[in-house]
């Protein structure tokens, strides 16, 4: 049971990432595609109806975490606070910057908003990409398996790290490369005329830096963590993980191209669940590597609560789950197709 609540974890994140990953990537952008008022008011209504909607899998994907790995849940919460208090600031600015922006029609509060949502944006994958270099490299985990970390320290992996180095910015930066792209791919299958045009062109170029990060990023993450290569060491099977990314990241080039709109969001979207996967497969079954002694590590065994607890959730989980995925199929049917313009007001 413990394996499968590690996965029903993964799948909850994975959704969240590339469902609320292109309102992210769509705020990064925002100011390159859309400028003038009308441009932008497409452009969040597009991404407006959604983005809240998006974001339940995240608080789901959290529940699950308390529910299923409560000292997981407790040490990542203790040792990563001063981070998770920085998402969740900026991911109430971000909300506040779509919902607020229409309530005055004047210029300078627009502007205002408008920076909100592209600081926001840039701040969240930032930060996203930040948290997934923390998972694959490890925290100094102590033999009671809790762990402090400063924002920074020298910027140098090895066994007490900062939440910030070279490693961590380089996937943070990594996450807004490819989120942006994604969003991107988004916007353009979203929109027609000029601001489907730029969202095009960010998308190509966009898709050209995502390739070049794809080429030596896994030589860095070896040198961060040189156990990430254990699993696939154990089980040839994980070699299709970086086989598929390297076709799905070909598909993305060759639809972005072509502007074959929907293939590229689609493409874009997957290459996001095989990083994902790849993450999960390379780290299992730790939650948390430690840096300090592998003995120390978090993994789903000892953080797991008890058989019962798991077995019983998983009647209550499944419920919860299946009304969050017919509301975000719902949400997504009603908004189908090409967006549009309210001939009056501000709002989406």
């Amino acid at each position: 049971m413990e394996a499968f609540w590690f996965i029903v974890l993964g799948v909850l994140l994975t959704l969240f990432i590339v469902l609320d990953g292109f309102d992210f990537g769509t705020g990064i952008i925002y100011h390159f595609i859309a400028k003038t008022n009308d441009e932008r008011r497409a452009v969040l209504n597009a991404i407006g109806p959604i983005w809240d909607g998006n974001e339940v899998w995240l608080i789901i994907a959290g529940g699950a975490l308390f529910f299923a790995f409560p000292i997981a849940y407790a040490s990542i919460f203790s040792g990563y606070y001063l981070a998770l208090i920085f998402l969740l600031w900026l991911l109430i600015f971000r909300g506040l910057s779509m919902e607020l922006r229409s309530q005055i029609s004047n210029p300078l509060w627009h502007t205002f908003w408008d920076a909100m949502l592209t600081i926001g944006s840039v701040s969240i994958a930032l930060l996203l990409g930040v948290a997934l270099g923390n998972v694959l490299r490890g925290a100094p985990l102590d033999a009671d398996g809790f762990f402090f970390l400063p924002l920074w320290t020298d910027f140098r992996t090895g066994v007490y790290p900062g939440i910030l180095d070279w490693f961590t910015v380089l996937i943070g930066v990594f996450s807004v490369v490819l989120l942006a792209v994604h969003g991107a791919n988004f916007i353009a299958l979203k929109t027609v005329g000029v601001i489907q045009d730029r969202a095009r062109k960010i998308a190509r170029k966009g898709t050209l830096i995502v390739i070049l990060f794809a080429l030596f990023l896994p030589v860095a993450s070896y040198v961060a963590q040189p156990m990430l290569l254990e699993n696939y060491k154990l089980y040839w099977i994980g070699i299709l993980l970086p086989i598929l990314s390297f076709f799905t990241l070909l598909g993305l080039f060759i639809t972005r191209r072509k502007d074959n709109d929907l293939y590229a969001f689609l493409s874009s979207a997957f290459l996001i669940v095989l990083l994902m996967l790849s993450v999960a497969f390379s780290v299992f079954p730790n939650m948390i590597i430690a840096t300090t002694n592998p003995s120390y590590s978090l993994t789903i065994y000892n953080t797991a609560t008890s058989e019962y607890a798991l077995r019983t959730g998983l009647i209550w989980y499944s419920v919860g789950a299946f009304l969050a995925l017919c509301y975000t199929l719902f949400m997504y049917r009603s908004f189908k197709g090409k967006v549009s313009l309210p001939k009056e007001g501000e709002g989406y």
